[in-house]
């Protein structure tokens, strides 16, 4: 496996690579995207574990929950980020644990860290303004597909919401109007805290009424 110093300058070198120009590499970094799932330059090193990283990533995913195709790839390109920035952690540990550290190839090391801190700062900040704004549309879209399908109810009628341009099916928001409906008569029952003073008054008038 290549020391710290040596992945280092392969880093900084490859900042000005134009990537491979032969047949044969372009075909050996294809397969390289190919064997670790990514659509660009493999992002695992030998020796790192796919495990791990797939995790990672599927955790990334879990959260940011990405509905479309550029949310998904803000997303992938945040747990790549990520993934090179714990290495630029252990590479640095490395180096600082060697009997005679390299400094100057934890100066690269730290240059290269904060490019990918600035980076994953301003891809984050882009993916929530993606996915929010999209949430807020689809917040705002059912709520009027709720108020269709509602009336329809009321009248009777079948919904069509894809022919007045929904993407909702009709089950959709009518599991939908269920929520709504269940919260609302939550709402409407009696907590603890309000039916106590309720029995109380009631046996003080029950007391009254014995004497």
């Amino acid at each position: 496996m290549a020391t710290a110093a040596q992945i280092t300058a392969n880093i900084a070198n490859s900042q000005h690579s134009s990537g491979p120009r032969t047949d044969t590499g372009k075909a050996a970094s294809s397969q390289n995207s190919l064997k670790h799932g990514l659509t660009a330059k493999s992002v695992l090193l030998p020796g790192e574990d796919e495990a791990v990283y797939r995790t990672m990533c599927q955790g990334m995913f879990d959260s940011f929950a990405p509905g479309c195709v550029p949310e998904t790839e803000l997303v992938q390109f945040l747990c790549d980020t990520q993934w090179r920035l714990q290495r630029c952690a252990r590479i640095e540990v490395a180096i600082l644990s060697a009997d005679l550290p390299d400094f100057r190839a934890l100066d690269i090391m730290s240059k290269h860290q904060s490019r990918l801190k600035k980076q994953y700062s301003t891809t984050l900040q882009e993916a929530r303004n993606l996915i929010d704004t999209r949430l807020t549309r689809e917040v705002s879209e059912m709520r009027d597909a709720v108020t269709v399908r509602r009336a329809d109810q009321k009248e009777g009628r079948d919904t069509n919401l894809q022919e007045i341009g929904f993407v909702f099916s009709n089950p959709e928001v009518d599991r939908e109007i269920l929520h709504q409906d269940t919260l609302a008569n939550a709402g409407k029952t009696p907590s603890a805290n309000r039916i106590k003073p309720d029995i109380n008054a009631f046996l003080q008038q029950l007391s009254a009424s014995v004497r």
